[in-house]
């Protein structure tokens, strides 16, 4: 399966959206290490909690009555199957009772427009949703009916578009440090409002995950925040546990990302209780009282169990067999540029089906974390992984964190912190091969301007292949101690559509092989400000097809893993003793 069919597949299955709809909101994406998007404002996801919380007892053919949830960064859109579940959604709009008490949401707006009802939230309305009823429904009439309802009672409506919003309140002066701790917000929907966004924005999850399955939320008040609670209702010849909900409430691309607890698991005849996030949510799974209604044939999409459940799990393959990874340190001498060849790199090799690990190794004060940590970084639709982690090199153990990494994958990236003023520093003994990324502009004219008789004289040079090798290395690679150092070879960054180097490019690489610094490849840089995309997002196949090429070039480059390690440390000591 192309990588484009598998992302919009995974999108379906968490949405319901249709395969066009699905289709135009991803090519919408900077890229696909996100098929979901979370919300962008704290103001959105308040929002979208309080729209779980209000349709979470909602019933129908789709879970919870929702046959479409289109999310983006900055609305969400909930195609619901009946009048009747928005009008659940009423009792969250604001209002006045006759004693001045507010109800509802506060800062919440609802209105009619062209396709449907549109509720924003917050004083600017960083909050967006758009409520869509099926064809022949008019939610309108519905939110026009509420609001001769609630002044029938002489009530004040808060909710019109043309309300104004109530001044800001007066910060209030802090007594005494235990009170402003005990404190506690009006809405508990303010505090982690992305733990139940991220639930809502992948409702068909479920669905997904058992067929004619029903599913309800809700949620408890906890502290501060809310804890929710999910029930499945599963079919009487499903087994009430199945392994396949924690590995999608854990996956951190597609799923929420949500950990399960380790002692929050327990079964009997009767259910199957899980509980994830330190509580925080808690799934429990029993039998339907009653068969799921009839589906209308050919008008339900195809019912496909998640596929992203099928993606590679390094640590499960590691108890099987020990991969013995290879260790890569990229090096970028002036900038950060290595990050996005070491994720050109892993999504390339990973498209593959090799095991792959972009490892950051850096130190915080604030976050010290004795041990590595790694968690999926992108989907790649097939037999391979490619996974993100990071590893402290101060507080933490880097040796034993390279050697699982070792042991759970193909090929290790590491990008360690590198300094300015100590290139030394930057270099790590323990990887296998060290290549440096960096710009490939070789020049091809040397000028100079000088003065005689009071006049500017300036000249232009040509260079031979050899002295423009000459003047690349002691101008891109100041910073690198290549002459002292062994270092495997350069990937350098070329044009997006220049793909092959011209006969004067390749006369300079034969230069710089010769001075002790051979081109491994090269990877196509994108133009500025525009989405730096990898094999594994839209690219047009030409490109794809040259990425994919390259790294299958520069990983044949590398040596076995563990050859030079004692040769590698032996250089670095002499040159830290010279």
């Amino acid at each position: 399966m192309l990588i484009e069919q598998y992302i919009v597949d995974i999108r379906r299955q968490l949405t319901g959206e249709t395969l066009r709809g699905a289709r135009l909101h991803l090519a919408g994406l900077r890229d696909w290490s996100e098929p979901v998007p979370a919300a962008k404002d704290n103001n959105q996801a308040r929002l979208e909690s309080h729209l779980l919380h209000a349709l979470g007892q909602g019933q129908g053919r789709h879970p919870l009555g929702v046959s479409e949830v289109v999310p983006t960064a900055d609305q969400v859109v909930l195609r619901l199957e009946s009048v009747e579940l928005f009008t659940s959604l009423l009792p969250l709009l604001p209002y006045k009772d006759r004693r001045r008490s507010r109800h509802g949401v506060l800062d919440l707006r609802a209105y009619a427009g062209r396709q449907g009802v549109e509720l924003t939230l917050g004083r600017a309305g960083a909050g967006h949703a758009l409520i869509l009823g099926p064809a022949g429904c008019d939610l309108a009439a519905a939110l026009d009916a509420h609001r001769a309802a609630v002044e029938e009672r002489r009530y004040v409506p808060l909710w019109t578009e043309d309300t104004p919003h109530d001044p800001m309140p007066r910060p209030l002066r802090r007594t005494t440090q235990s009170a402003s701790k005990t404190a506690k917000p009006v809405d508990p929907h303010t505090v982690r409002p992305q733990f139940a966004s991220a639930l809502l924005r992948r409702l068909h999850l479920w669905a997904s995950l058992t067929a004619c399955s029903t599913v309800t939320f809700t949620s408890q008040p906890h502290g501060s925040g809310l804890t929710w609670t999910v029930q499945r209702c599963v079919p009487h010849h499903r087994h009430l546990h199945d392994d396949v909900v924690a590995t999608a409430l854990s996956e951190s691309v597609a799923g929420p990302g949500v950990a399960a607890d380790t002692d929050g698991h327990h079964c009997d005849e009767q259910q199957c209780v899980q509980t994830f996030a330190s509580g925080q949510l808690t799934v429990c799974t029993i039998h339907a009282d009653r068969p799921h209604p009839a589906r209308r044939p050919g008008r339900d999409r195809a019912h496909v169990l998640s596929t992203f459940l099928r993606e590679a799990q390094p640590a499960a393959s590691a108890i099987d067999q020990a991969r013995g990874g290879h260790v890569l340190q990229l090096i970028d001498p002036w900038g950060d540029a290595r990050l996005d060849a070491a994720e050109q790199l892993a999504a390339a090799w990973a498209l593959q089906g090799l095991h792959t690990l972009v490892l950051r190794v850096d130190t915080n004060r604030n976050h010290r974390r004795e041990t590595a940590l790694w968690q999926r970084a992108r989907l790649t639709g097939g037999s391979g992984a490619m996974f993100a982690g990071y590893a402290d090199f101060v507080h933490g153990d880097l040796k034993a964190d390279i050697a699982r990494a070792r042991s759970e994958f193909d090929h290790v990236i590491m990008l360690k912190h590198q300094w300015t003023d100590m290139p030394l520093l930057g270099l790590s003994s323990l990887a296998d091969d060290h290549v440096i990324v960096t710009d490939g502009g070789f020049e091809r004219n040397s000028r100079s301007t000088s003065v005689q008789a009071g006049e500017l004289q300036r000249r232009t040079i040509p260079l031979t292949p050899n002295e423009s090798a000459v003047a690349w290395l002691h101008r891109r690679l100041a910073r690198v101690p290549f002459a002292e150092v062994p270092m495997t070879g350069l990937v350098l960054w070329c044009a997006h559509d220049k793909v092959d180097p011209d006969a004067f490019d390749a006369a300079v690489d034969v230069e710089l092989a010769r001075h002790g610094m051979p081109v491994l490849g090269r990877l196509p840089q994108a133009p500025r400000r525009s989405p730096r995309r990898t094999v594994l997002d839209h690219l047009p196949d030409q490109q794809r097809e040259f990425v994919m090429q390259q790294a299958t070039q520069i990983r044949k480059s590398f040596g076995p893993a563990h050859e030079n390690a004692a040769v590698f440390l032996t250089a670095l000591r002499e040159y830290a003793e010279f």
